[in-house]
């Protein structure tokens, strides 16, 4: 049976539609990974016979569904709850410092996709506030795959997920119900009506009526290039409160890039 490959050619006109729906680049040394993704609906008794097929029925959809499941498939989604605690104490110590002298308190996890940093961060509201319902305080997470905000929204994670983390038993007592028959997790009400998924592609305008506090933007700007990452930080300068932070993920770095924010420290930048 003779293989479905994809031509160099054809990478580049899937790349180039990735980039018209998503901002987000991707580099011609990922070929292998976007056609080992994309081979999930290419091949024999697949629903394309080959990429070409599928390429002319990805750009012609008028339903929309082959375009999110393409959008899904190529965004890579792998988190964890309290990924890079660092970041989730300095939440905390802002919390401290701010709940009785700010009139509301915005938080944004951009680039939220499963939920577990969105629901970190409403934890780590209450375990600094006990009541956060006592104060106008608010999570929106944001992502651009609704396969991962959908799971997000259940905030069900099975028993295997929550051991990629250091989550504490007291955390996963305090906050979660465990159903003992699927080994499964549940994010508590309580701490789920603290944050709201919405979809959002960051290089789209922002509905945003107030503006954000901190704004937890970690692994997320690697997706894209140069000219994308200024105009993102561009685009979200406004939006954030004056002394207000960005926090990137630890590996990030902004060296090179043009953008409004002062480095406090390593990963965090603010707004002055």
């Amino acid at each position: 049976m003779e293989e479905v490959r994809l031509t160099d050619s054809l990478f580049k006109k899937f790349v180039e539609y990735f980039y018209k729906l998503t901002g987000i680049s991707i580099k011609d040394y990922k070929k292998y990974l976007l056609e080992s993704r994309l081979l999930k609906f290419v091949g024999p008794e697949k629903k394309f016979r080959d990429f070409e097929t599928y390429y002319k029925a990805l750009i012609s959809d008028k339903q929309g569904e082959l375009v999110r499941e393409f959008i899904n498939t190529l965004t890579t989604n792998w988190t964890f709850f309290f990924r890079e605690e660092v970041h989730f104490n300095f939440l905390k110590n802002y919390l401290k410092e701010k709940i009785n002298i700010e009139p509301y308190i915005r938080l944004w996890s951009a680039g939220c996709s499963t939920g577990e940093e969105a629901y970190s961060m409403a934890i780590c509201c209450f375990e600094v506030l006990n009541n956060p319902f006592l104060y106008d305080l608010k999570i929106l997470a944001t992502d651009i795959s609704l396969d991962v905000l959908k799971v997000a929204y259940q905030g069900v994670y099975h028993y295997n997920r929550m051991l990629k983390g250091s989550i504490e038993d007291r955390i996963l007592k305090k906050y979660f119900i465990f159903d003992k028959e699927n080994k499964d997790f549940i994010v508590k009400d309580e701490v789920k009506s603290l944050v709201s998924f919405r979809y959002l592609n960051l290089m789209d305008d922002y509905p945003f009526k107030k503006k954000f506090d901190v704004v937890f933007l970690r692994n997320v700007l690697i997706y894209f290039d140069n000219n994308e990452k200024e105009y993102i930080l561009s685009k979200i300068f406004p939006y954030v409160k004056d002394g207000g932070y960005v926090i990137l993920g630890l590996s990030e770095s902004l060296v090179g890039i043009s953008h409004p924010f002062k480095m406090l420290k390593n990963s965090i930048y603010q707004k002055v």
